[in-house]
Formats: structure tokens, C-alpha cells, sequence
């Protein structure tokens, strides 16, 4: 009982400061709104919806923050967000995205675990980041832009179940960063928060397009989060926290 409290005050408590507790509160408020404003009009979001608004704010703060527990509401938000959101309104894009973040989150797992530690400041327990070089990012950056040519090409000529893509760029312009971001992400780069926000905008417009307002609510938040995460991220790189070896 003691190592589970432990566990829970390094994830959930320790090292954090009065702006960490306020952003949290204001993502929460935000999906509050989107849900009480979808029971007021008359067209509720579902369950599944709501679950994944939800699990989705706690699991990117907990990222920004470098806490591998982010992991567990990621899973839930990925579940639910494919089943009730992606395959429903036929973002063929967005399906093979989430489905490699799960692969990719299983290997992530057991990568960040490695490279967490103490913050000597804080003595919170968080992800030791890294950073690019110059190099890095040009090389990066034209991965990016060629993967987008090339994926939009392929989600607007090759259907999927059937049914081609509803919206080949937009989906495009969130799935490939998306791969390049979480490849970042579990390695503990600080640049994944640049293709996070790019991936953030694209998908507040797919949201908007499919009408929900938990999704766009959650976009939005997440895109103001990526601002959070470089900032939180910059600092883990600078090495304040020791990585257990």
C-alpha cells in the first residue's frame, strides 16, 4: 500500500506547480463545456466520446510533464477515439495513425522506462528529453514534406473497406506528423511537440468538420498544450533530471 502511494504522488502530485493544476483544470472546463453544451442542444456525444475527451486532456499533460503514467490514459483515449470517432466518419488516415500509435506506445513503455528518473529540483520522477540538431530538424522537416505529398496521394486514389478517404489532404497533413511526433515521443525528443501542434491544428479542423464539439474541445486544448510541452520539454532537456541507468 505504501509503494502504491508512492507510485501515485510521483505521477500525480510531486513537482507539480500551481500553472501545471491550472492548465489541467482548464482543459477539463473546456471538455465540461463541449459536453454540456452537446446535452443543451439536443445531440449529446456519445459515451465513447466523452471518455476519450476526457482521457485525452489528462494523458497529453501528463506527457508535457514527462510522467510514463500518461501511457494509461493514452490507451484509453486511442481505443475509444478510433472506435466512436475516426472509423465512424471515415478518416482512413486517422485509423492507421492510431493504429500504429498503439505499437508504438507498447515499445514507448518500456523506452521511457528506461530513461526515467529524479528531477534533482523537484524530486519528481519524469522522462530525461533529448534534443535535435540543426541537421536533425532540416532532415526531419523534408521527411515531412514529402510524406505529406505522398500520403495524401495515396489516401485520395486507394479506398479503404470500400470507401475512399472523405478528406485526403487535411488527413494527410495530421497522420504524418503524427508518425514522425510519436517516433520522437518514445525516443524522448523535445522536437515531437512541433509535429504534435501541426498535427493538433489539422485534426480542430477535422473535428469541426464532423461536428463534434468534445473532439474540437480536446483539439483545441491539445493544441495549446504542444506550446506547454516544448516549454516543459526544453527544461527536461537541459539535464535537470538523471535517467536510472
Amino acid at each position: 500500500m505504501d509503494k502504491m502511494k508512492t507510485v501515485l504522488k510521483n505521477e500525480f502530485v510531486s513537482g507539480k506547480t500551481w500553472f501545471d493544476w491550472a492548465f489541467l483544470a482548464v482543459g477539463l472546463f473546456l471538455q465540461i463545456i463541449a459536453i454540456v453544451t452537446g446535452f443543451i442542444s439536443g445531440e449529446p456525444e456519445s459515451i465513447g466520446l466523452i471518455i476519450s475527451g476526457l482521457a485525452g486532456v489528462v494523458s497529453v499533460v501528463l506527457c508535457s510533464q514527462g510522467k510514463i503514467s500518461f501511457y494509461l490514459f493514452g490507451f484509453v483515449q486511442l481505443f475509444t477515439y478510433v472506435f466512436c470517432f475516426s472509423i465512424p466518419n471515415n478518416l482512413h488516415g486517422e485509423t492507421i495513425e492510431n493504429g500504429m500509435y498503439f505499437l508504438t506506445m507498447l515499445y514507448g513503455m518500456y523506452a521511457w522506462a528506461k530513461r526515467y528518473g529524479k528531477n534533482n529540483k523537484t524530486e519528481s520522477l519524469e522522462i530525461h528529453a533529448r534534443k535535435l540538431g540543426v541537421v536533425g530538424n532540416i532532415v526531419t522537416a523534408s521527411i515531412f514534406v514529402g510524406g505529406v505529398v505522398a500520403y495524401y496521394f495515396f489516401l485520395k486514389n486507394v479506398p479503404m473497406f470500400g470507401v475512399f478517404d472523405s478528406d485526403p489532404f487535411v488527413d494527410s497533413i495530421t497522420s504524418v506528423p503524427a508518425y514522425i511526433a510519436q517516433i520522437f515521443m518514445v525516443l524522448g525528443f523535445r522536437e515531437q511537440w512541433i509535429y504534435w501542434l501541426i498535427l493538433d491544428v489539422g485534426s480542430v479542423v477535422l473535428a469541426i468538420r464532423a461536428g463534434s464539439l468534445v473532439m474540437t474541445a480536446q483539439f483545441i486544448f491539445w493544441t495549446l498544450n504542444c506550446i506547454y510541452g516544448f516549454v516543459n520539454w526544453t527544461k527536461l532537456s537541459k539535464g535537470k533530471s538523471h535517467a536510472r541507468s
